[in-house]
């Protein structure tokens, strides 16, 4: 648990280190491009955040790729990360098609009116592809890699899985942003960016829905970092998802009209109580269909057990998940 509360720490003086650099940042990069300034708060906090994380772990001897997930060949990693980009997109189909058939969802307005509907699409799938992807490596990186090992190592399995999605979770929810013109940002305008990020959670009515269908997705992409011991399958999964979640946003608005609109989703109108069923039926197939196979491959080839490995104490995924 110290290990956690080191991260939430690290997490908090990041964003008070961003609140205080962002005004004189900002001000720098208003000479090249005119850029929000929530915006420059997000990125120095993100630069910050990482600069700590590796840092601290450094002192604890382990600032290395397998520590962060990423202790495979760059053949497999590649492999899996595509196989896992395509198992993410193709998840969300069964779950865009209820919305529809439910009609919580239909096509937007914007969509339907323009007139380059091909290029409309085109442009939506590559800026989501692109940003899904950035997300994903930072956010599988911190949560799942550096954090899993981490906590692993210290409390558990159970810890390392549930912990970090539940700050994952929490993350999608913080508001940082300052909807003020240009000429009206002063100094203290980072730092107000700061104490805003958790007013959302003022209302937690609001958000219970999607907090809890994000903390699921957080638990299955921490099996599946489990299962293949890098985070290649994870970040690609998270990709596909975010990708195919950011082009729905893009293409459709929500019905709050609907009979049954209330299991829809607080979070882009897709992440709810739906979502939190599909995900958590998603992570128990998974679990039970891998320990299967992973145990089906250990009988096969006459494995022996794995040993604790020096760098965790303790044994390999397959090892843990016996317990």
């Amino acid at each position: 648990m110290r290990t956690f509360l080191t991260f939430l720490a690290l997490f908090a003086a990041a964003a008070l280190i961003s609140g205080l650099l962002t005004y004189p940042a900002w001000v720098g990069i208003q000479s090249i491009a005119d850029v929000p300034i929530h915006r420059v708060l997000n990125r120095i906090g993100m630069l910050v955040l990482a600069i700590a994380t590796v840092l601290f772990l450094r002192r604890l001897g382990l600032a290395n790729k397998e520590t962060l997930g990423y202790g495979m060949s760059r053949a497999q990693f590649i492999r899996q990360l595509l196989w896992g980009f395509a198992a993410g997109a193709l998840l969300m189909l069964p779950l865009t098609a209820l919305f529809f058939g439910l009609d919580f969802l239909t096509l937007s307005p914007r969509f339907l009116d323009d007139p380059e509907q091909l290029k409309f699409v085109s442009k939506l799938v590559l800026l989501g592809m692109l940003s899904a992807f950035t997300v994903a490596f930072l956010e599988e990186t911190f949560c799942r890699g550096a954090m899993f090992s981490t906590i692993r190592r210290e409390s558990g399995l159970a810890a390392a899985i549930i912990l970090p999605s539940l700050l994952y979770a929490a993350t999608h929810f913080l508001d940082g942003k300052l909807r003020i013109p240009s000429d009206q940002v002063t100094y203290a305008s980072g730092l107000h960016a700061v104490s805003a990020l958790f007013s959302r959670f003022a209302a937690p009515l609001q958000i219970v829905d999607a907090f809890a269908a994000l903390a699921m997705l957080g638990i299955l992409l921490a099996l599946v970092r489990l299962r293949t011991g890098a985070i290649a399958g994870s970040v690609g999964l998270h990709a596909g998802g975010a990708a195919a979640i950011w082009i729905l946003s893009g293409l459709t608005v929500s019905n709050p009209d609907a009979s049954l609109a209330w299991l829809s989703g607080s979070y882009r109108g897709v992440i709810g109580w739906l979502a939190f069923v599909w995900f958590g039926l998603i992570a128990s197939a998974y679990w039970w269909w891998s320990g299967r196979a992973t145990a089906s491959s250990v009988i096969a080839q006459g494995i022996p057990s794995p040993q604790p490995s020096p760098a965790t104490g303790r044994g390999s995924g397959i090892d843990n998940a016996k317990r």
